[in-house]
């Protein structure tokens, strides 16, 4: 990639994320929120979130842990032919960080993949919660006594 690319790519980044990023900003001229001029509404895509799930359950952890295991494989019997040399100290130093970046990867993995899950239920809870705050809302249709 030429560098005037690279730095056009940059610039073109930059100007999205300024485009996007409108906080406390006033209402847009159909009225609702400021940001991008888009639905005010919070919204949620479930079937992409499913999809997101079975592709980290079915396909990216599973190979993750495969690809992970092929490195161990290598990297040991590498480890041992080169031993007493500082080569083989070298390559077990990096081997043994490999293993920690791997099981790294593999927890963030597993935590993507537990949030995703649980969003769904978390904003069913949210609406819900939502819902029985407006129910409560006194409209003012009926006198109010002190007593």
């Amino acid at each position: 990639m030429a560098w005037d690319e690279w730095e056009q790519l940059k610039a073109d980044a930059l100007a999205r994320r300024q485009e996007g990023m409108r906080l406390d900003s006033a209402a847009a001229a159909g009225g609702g929120g400021g940001g991008t001029g888009d639905s005010a509404d919070l919204k949620t895509n479930k079937s992409g979130k499913k999809a997101a799930v079975k592709s980290l359950r079915d396909e990216i952890r599973p190979d993750t842990d495969t690809a992970g295991s092929h490195a161990d494989e290598s990297s040991s019997a590498t480890v041992r032919e080169f031993s007493g040399w500082a080569t083989g100290s070298g390559l077990k130093a990096a081997h043994e960080e490999w293993d920690l970046q791997v099981k790294s990867l593999k927890g963030r993995l597993g935590e993507d993949q537990t949030a995703l899950e649980k969003t769904h239920q978390d904003f069913q809870y949210l609406d819900l919660g939502i819902g029985g705050q407006i129910v409560q809302i006194d409209t003012g249709h009926e006198t109010r006594r002190e007593g």
